[in-house]
């Protein structure tokens, strides 16, 4: 990519080239909404992977791809500012990422084309009718269900076997996805002598009396469940995790890879991944309502071994068969 192809503008915004002046005769334009913000370590990953992938594809960005890239940083109202400006520059598609993206999507348009990546649970959060037949203008891939909740106890209960109470970080202003976690934290957490329950957090404070809260008592771990909050506020989840000496479990291996405990997770490359072979059907031609909602297909377990020493953990040698990555 030319230096000269790349024009950042406000807000953290990129546009491949300027919408409206530019853009060459039969060029296409593709629009992304990235709910992290432009220094989260995800958003390179998506952002190359996607422009590799498209590439490949016959796709080149800046050439006959127009790329209009958004980063909203957790912050709705600024998604909902950079929606209406993305989609005034009438773009063939856009790419939502997570609830966030998808909602402000949904909410803006019912007519251009949207693939989302990394939400949960499209068919009860409303944005398509069924998982074969989505009926509208939005399709794309899910990384977890509900059911993943057991698989994240169940690392953590490996992981501190002492655990006997566990805290779920989520942002509670959707409904369904926080009613499925907390009815799966309900059911599963019996089984493993856990008490597991849900709290709704937003900003940085909140997760602070949250976690220091729960804290108080002994035997305690965190999970952070996907979402835009935890994924924003990841660091600092670490930290308060750490100096609370807690065990903590994540959905993504990023917050591992800044000194979480460990995560039983998606690729996100392998996401988006996925993600660009519908952008490119779409492009060619396909409508949105014919390519079915695609759920995740490989899943990693990764423990950061500097973290579990520092809480004095043992990884069993079970654990350790199971392990795709290792952070030393």
């Amino acid at each position: 990519m030319r230096r000269r192809d790349v024009i950042a503008g406000l807000g953290g915004a990129a546009i491949w080239p300027m919408a409206g002046r530019s853009q060459t005769r039969g060029q296409r334009r593709l629009g992304i909404l990235l709910v992290y913000g432009e220094t989260h370590p995800d958003s390179p990953v998506i952002v190359e992977t996607l422009r590799d992938n498209l590439q490949r594809a016959g796709w080149v960005w800046g050439e006959n791809l127009a790329v209009d890239l958004q980063y909203g940083d957790g912050d709705t109202e600024r998604m909902r500012r950079q929606t209406d400006a993305m989609l005034a520059r009438r773009p063939d598609l856009v790419l939502a990422q997570g609830i966030v993206g998808a909602t402000v999507l949904q909410r803006a348009t019912a007519t251009t084309p949207v693939v989302f990546m990394m939400l949960q649970d499209p068919v009860g959060a409303g944005f398509v009718s069924s998982l074969a037949h989505p009926g509208g203008n939005l399709t794309g891939f899910t990384n977890f269900d509900f059911g993943f909740v057991g698989k994240w106890l169940q690392l953590l209960k490996e992981l501190s076997p002492g655990v006997d109470r566990a805290l779920a970080l989520i942002n509670p202003d959707y409904p369904a996805r926080l009613a499925g976690y907390a009815a799966e934290l309900a059911r599963i957490g019996p089984d493993l002598g856990i008490d597991a329950r849900i709290a709704g957090v937003h900003d940085a404070a909140e997760i602070e009396r949250a976690i220091t809260g729960f804290a108080r008592e002994p035997r305690g771990g965190l999970i952070a469940l996907p979402d835009a909050v935890t994924g924003i506020h990841g660091p600092r989840i670490i930290a308060l995790a750490a100096s609370c000496r807690l065990p903590a479990v994540y959905a993504y291996e990023a917050q591992v890879r800044l000194g979480g405990l460990a995560a039983y997770t998606t690729s996100v490359a392998q996401d988006v991944q996925r993600a660009a072979g519908y952008i490119d059907r779409i492009l060619r031609g396909a409508v949105v309502c014919d390519l079915p909602v695609q759920a995740a297909e490989r899943f990693l377990t990764v423990v950061n071994l500097k973290t579990a020493a520092a809480l004095n953990l043992t990884i069993a040698p079970s654990l350790m068969a199971k392990v795709d990555h290792l952070i030393e």
